[in-house]
């Protein structure tokens, strides 16, 4: 295993703290203050649970705050907590992964072989 580089906090403090959703019916992951939007992660699901990870949005307000950092970070924690691959098209969750390696294990190792469920 890699060695652990801290993942900084957001910039700024939330009141309630974020959490995360997994909103199936819209297949996106979403960070949520309260019944604030703060930001969403799109995703595929293969067969095997895999998730390919399309795209990562910080609404507005919360955009070069850390918020898009800690929303792939909830994400990513989540996927290794249930034992769950990743897949990452977006290129916000690639740059991520280069900068703090240790959640490198949790892509998968041939995305192409696997079959896309929705």
């Amino acid at each position: 295993m890699s060695t652990e580089i801290p993942v900084p906090p957001p910039e700024l403090q939330l009141d309630p703290e974020p959490t995360l959703r997994d909103n199936l019916t819209s297949h996106r992951f979403e960070l949520w203050s309260g019944e604030e939007l703060i930001g969403l992660e799109g995703y595929r699901r293969f067969d095997d649970g895999t998730l390919i990870l399309l795209h990562t949005i910080a609404t507005d307000q919360y955009e070069r705050h850390g918020f898009a950092r800690l929303l792939v970070k909830s994400v990513l924690d989540d996927a290794a907590s249930k034992g769950i691959k990743i897949s990452p098209v977006c290129t916000y969750v690639q740059s991520f992964l280069v900068r703090f390696p240790q959640y490198q294990e949790l892509v998968h190792e041939d995305p192409d072989s696997l079959d896309v469920t929705h």
